[in-house]
C-alpha cells in the first residue's frame, strides 16, 4: 500500500508539472513560428513579395528563410522587404 502512495506522490509532484511545462513550451514554439511567417518575404531573384504558407518554415540568420518563390519557382534565401514596418504590434 505504501508503494502506491509513494508512486502517487511521484506522479503528482514530478510528472504532472513536467507534462504541463512541455505543453507550454510547445505552444510557445508554435506561436513563434506563426509570428515568423505572418510577415511577407521578398525573393532576391525576381523581387516578388509573398507570404510563406508553410508553418514549418525555419528561420535562417534572423529574418531570413530558405524558401521557394511562387513567382519564379527558384529556391533561395529570402529576406524581409526593406520597407516593412518592423515596429508594428
Amino acid at each position: 500500500m505504501e508503494k502506491y502512495i509513494i508512486l502517487g506522490i511521484i506522479v503528482l509532484v514530478i510528472l504532472i508539472p513536467k507534462i504541463i511545462w512541455e505543453i507550454h513550451i510547445h505552444q510557445r514554439y508554435l506561436k513563434n513560428r506563426k509570428d515568423f511567417v505572418s510577415d511577407p518575404f521578398v525573393c532576391p531573384n525576381c523581387g516578388h513579395r509573398f507570404h510563406s504558407k508553410k508553418i514549418t518554415t525555419r528561420p535562417f540568420a534572423g529574418n531570413r528563410a530558405y524558401l521557394k518563390c511562387p513567382n519564379c519557382g527558384k529556391r533561395s534565401i529570402c529576406g524581409r522587404p526593406y520597407d516593412l514596418d518592423s515596429d508594428k504590434n
